[in-house]
C-alpha cells in the first residue's frame, strides 16, 4: 500500500513539474530551437554545396579571365600530371601579352549539358570577345568532365 501511495505522489510530483516548467514561455521556445536546429543545418549545407559552381563553369572562368592556376585546379588529375601548373600558366602569360593593347574583354555563357554514359558530362559553353568599337566573336567550348566533376578535355571551335 505504501508502494503504491509513492509512486502514485512520485508521478503527480513529476507531472506537476512537467506542467510548471512548460508554463515558461521560453521552455517550448527551447523545445522547438532544439527539434528546427538539425533540419536547418543540414537545409544549409544542401543549399551550400547546390550553390557551387561546378568545375567546369570555374574553368571556363578561367579562360575569360586568363586565370591560368584556376582552369589548373579544375582539371582531372591524369591531365594535370600531363600538363604541369607552371607550363599551363605560362601559355596563360604568353596568350595575355599578344592581346595586350586590343581591348579585348572576353565573356562566357553556360548553354547545357548532356550526361556522358560513362559518367561525367559533355557542357557546352559559348565565349564571346568583345571590341570597343562594336566588333563582337564568338567561340564555342565543349567541355568533357568526368563522374567527379573535374575537366578531362576542351575543345574550341
Amino acid at each position: 500500500m505504501l508502494r503504491n501511495t509513492s509512486l502514485e505522489h512520485l508521478q503527480s510530483c513529476w507531472q506537476s513539474t512537467v506542467v510548471h516548467v512548460l508554463r515558461h514561455p521560453i521552455v517550448p521556445l527551447g523545445l522547438v530551437v532544439v527539434l528546427a536546429t538539425p533540419p536547418l543545418i543540414l537545409g544549409t549545407i544542401w543549399v551550400i554545396q547546390s550553390n557551387a559552381p561546378a568545375p567546369a563553369d570555374l574553368f571556363m572562368q578561367s579562360v575569360v579571365k586568363r586565370d591560368g592556376a584556376l582552369g589548373w585546379h579544375q582539371l582531372c588529375p591524369s591531365v594535370q600530371a600531363q600538363l604541369p601548373l607552371a607550363t599551363l600558366t605560362r601559355q596563360v602569360e604568353e596568350q595575355r601579352i599578344s592581346e595586350s593593347g586590343q581591348s579585348l574583354t572576353l565573356t562566357v555563357d553556360y548553354v547545357g549539358s548532356h550526361p556522358r554514359p560513362q559518367g561525367g558530362e559533355i557542357r557546352l559553353y559559348v565565349v564571346t570577345a568583345h571590341r570597343p568599337h562594336g566588333w563582337v566573336g564568338l567561340r564555342m567550348y565543349i567541355v568533357y568532365t568526368q563522374t567527379s566533376g573535374c575537366v578531362e578535355d576542351v575543345e574550341n571551335h
